[in-house]
Order: structure tokens, then sequence, then C-alpha cells
């Protein structure tokens, strides 16, 4: 007998197989939403095989198949019998992509179900893997079994170009974005950014959001506020057996967060306040310099103004048809030579009247407005623009507009 063939065996007929749950809590209602299956391997000679190394001297396609169901079946049988089954929880089932097409029409996963007394409500289908040849076979998947009450989830987004196409292709009623984005997210503005634009993207196809990979607390408070419904990760542990102590250990993190995130988002919203008093300070003394002078003299309260201000990157002025009247006073001195063939200050005479701080001002018939983050053509760098309408003297009217860096305020 081949070594390929008793690693096979030995699988199939072990009752040794190795299966962990990680916890996905929802913060904001303060639940235990589910628990997502891992398959960690065997257990051979008091040491643990890998489930990789398992597969690696599997080649036979109907080999894998055999092995990831019978793994299914003990996670199945494993959650059936625990204490979490009487929690009203979901259970996360993952289906790889490349074998999905030898389910359709089997019905052995609904059967599965029904053996262990499982509700298909209760029941994630998540959708795993890369490749896949036959797509009417994946969809006639999805669409079978959604009809019979089972939700689906497709994890890895972000680990992956190939994933966002499979956002429309499955309509997925749960997104789980990968490890990949959320690796120190809290102190990563463009990972920030890229959350945000797939929470924005899930919501406006009805799907809610899981934010794998939070290890810490400064992670699941940041996900959070950046849009995350449920949260999964190494903070909340994962367990290859449930009782009364690890379901009050899971609470007592979940109880923790929620605490956490209450203290701050209070403490974000004092300081946003506080910025806000701050900045409006500053634009409230920089228009009573200009209003004093004409036009002419705007570029000397500029540069004056400049020196007493360090919290802007760039200032300038336009007149009330968009057109820009001062030059750029910007305390970003240290732009790069290849980049200054792109990002250069705008000089006297620039048309502003197509940018969103010009337009929606006039047009809304607003006394300010303040952009969301953008790059700066001037200098290169994220910037949040405020503008505001000013009259001098004689009574002409004028546009403010300050750049601001916005890690540095959030004032919107």
């Amino acid at each position: 007998m081949n070594e390929k063939k008793l690693v096979f065996n030995d699988v199939i007929d072990s009752d040794d197989l190795q299966i962990s749950f990680k916890p996905i809590v929802s913060i904001i209602n303060r639940k235990n939403v589910g628990f997502e299956s891992k398959n960690l391997g065997m257990l051979n000679e008091n040491s643990i095989v890998s489930m990789k190394d398992i597969i690696k001297n599997v080649d036979d396609k109907d080999q894998i198949i055999a092995i990831e169901r019978k793994y299914r079946e003990k996670t199945v049988e494993i959650y059936s019998n625990s204490i979490i089954n009487t929690m009203d929880t979901l259970l996360f089932i993952d289906i790889n992509l490349s074998v999905i097409s030898d389910y359709v029409g089997s019905g052995l996963i609904l059967n599965l179900i029904k053996r262990y007394n499982l509700k298909p409500e209760n029941v994630v289908l998540n959708i795993t893997g890369e490749k896949f040849k036959n797509v009417q076979a994946v969809k006639d998947f999805i669409i079978d079994y959604r009809s019979r009450g089972f939700l689906v989830s497709l994890s890895g987004i972000g680990s992956g170009f190939a994933n966002l196409d499979k956002i429309s292709f499955f309509e997925p009623d749960i997104i789980i974005i990968s490890k990949n984005i959320t690796n120190f997210i809290e102190e990563d503005y463009y990972k920030q950014e890229v959350f945000k634009s797939l929470v924005n993207l899930s919501k406006s196809i009805g799907a809610l959001v899981i934010a794998d990979g939070i290890n810490s607390e400064e992670r699941a408070l940041t996900t959070m506020e950046l849009g995350a419904d449920m949260l999964t990760g190494d903070y909340f542990g994962e367990y290859n057996k449930f009782d009364q102590v690890s379901i009050k250990e899971i609470t007592g993190k979940l109880d923790k967060i929620a605490f956490s995130y209450m203290m701050y988002m209070e403490d974000k919203i004092n300081f946003e306040k506080s910025n806000h008093k701050k900045y409006e300070k500053i634009i409230k003394e920089i228009i009573k310099m200009l209003s004093l002078v004409n036009e002419e003299g705007f570029d000397i309260q500029l540069n004056e103004l400049s020196q007493r201000y360090s919290e802007f990157e760039c200032i300038y002025v336009l007149d009330y048809e968009g057109i820009q009247v001062t030059n750029t006073v910007t305390q970003y001195k240290n732009m790069l030579s290849h980049k200054a063939l792109i990002f250069q200050p705008a000089k006297i005479k620039t048309d502003h009247s197509l940018k969103k701080y010009y337009y929606y001002l006039k047009n809304m018939a607003l006394k300010k407005y303040i952009t969301e983050a953008y790059i700066s053509l001037a200098t290169g760098n994220l910037c949040v623009t405020i503008s505001e309408v000013f009259k001098t003297t004689n009574g002409k009217k004028y546009i403010l507009c300050i750049d601001f860096n916005p890690n540095d305020m959030d004032i919107r």
C-alpha cells in the first residue's frame, strides 16, 4: 500500500480529526453571532499532522472531496452536540470553489444538516478558494442552497483582485474582509480607506461585513468604527470544545470590547468637538484679516498668516466665479523632484470651478463646505479642503480655501 493511499485511509478511518471553532461576534448587539469551523488536521502518534500536509499527500480529486466531507461531518457533529447549538448561533462551513460542482444536485450538505437536526437558516456556506471552471454549476449550487434557507458568505475579500469580481458574481449575504486588509489597519490610513470602500460596496448589495484578523482591542475598535458588522480573530480565541467556561470567556471579551468602544467613541466625539472649535477659530481669524484688505493685499496677508499657523498645508483664495486670485501658500516644502511634475501648488488664475469645494459651495448657496479626504494636487498628500465664503470691506465676495491633513484633524 503506497504512502498516499495510507494517508487517505488514515484520515477517513480516524476518530482523531482536529477541528477548532472561531467565534464571530457582534459588539453592537453584544452577541456571539456564530462560529467558523477550521480544519486543523489529525492526531497521529501524539502529534498533529496539519491539514495542509494531508492535502499535499493526496492528489486525487475524489479523495480530497472525501476528506473534506469527513471533516464537514465531524464539524456538524461537534457543533450539534455542543452547548453552542442551543444558543441560536450560525455555523460557518467552508465550501471550496474548486470542487463545488461536485455538490450540485447531490443533496449531501442538506442531508448532513438534516441528519443532525440543524436548521438551514443557522448554517452559512462559506465560499473559499480561488479557481473554478464550471461557472453555471457554482451559480446553480448557490441558488439551490439559498432557496432552501442557507446563507452564503464569501471569504478572503481583499486578499486578491479576483475576489472583488466574485462579490457581484455570488451576491453573498456576508462578506469576510481578510487579514491582508485588517493587519495594522489601526495605523494605516490607506487600508482604512480600502476597508471603508468594501463596506460601502457590501451595504449597496445588502451584505453584512465580518472583519477577520482581529487580534487586538485597538484593531477591533478601528474596524467597528469603519463599519464592520461582526468581528473574528485571535483576540476572541479559538476553541475545540465548548462549555460554560469557554462561553463565559467569549462573553467577557465581547463585553470588554463593547465597553471600550463606548468609551472610544465618547473620547472621539469630544476630540472632534475640540478640533472643530480649534479650526473654526483659525478660519474665523484668517477671514477677519483678509476681509480688512482688498484683493491686492491677500497674498501679503496669507504669507503672514502662514507664519502664524502651522496647522494647514495649503491656503489660497478664489473669486466668486472660482478663479484663483492669490498664490497657493503652502507649509509643504519637501516635494520630490519626480513628484513635482504632477503635484504642484495651483497658481493665480487657475480655474477651480469644477472642484467640489467650489461648486457645492456656490450652487447650493452654502457658507462653508468640507470635502472628503482626497489627494492634493498641490502636495501629493491626502488632504481635506475647507472652503468658506467671505466679503471684503467693499462688499465683494471671495472664497477662502484651506487644505488640512486628515490625520491631524477630523471635523467632517
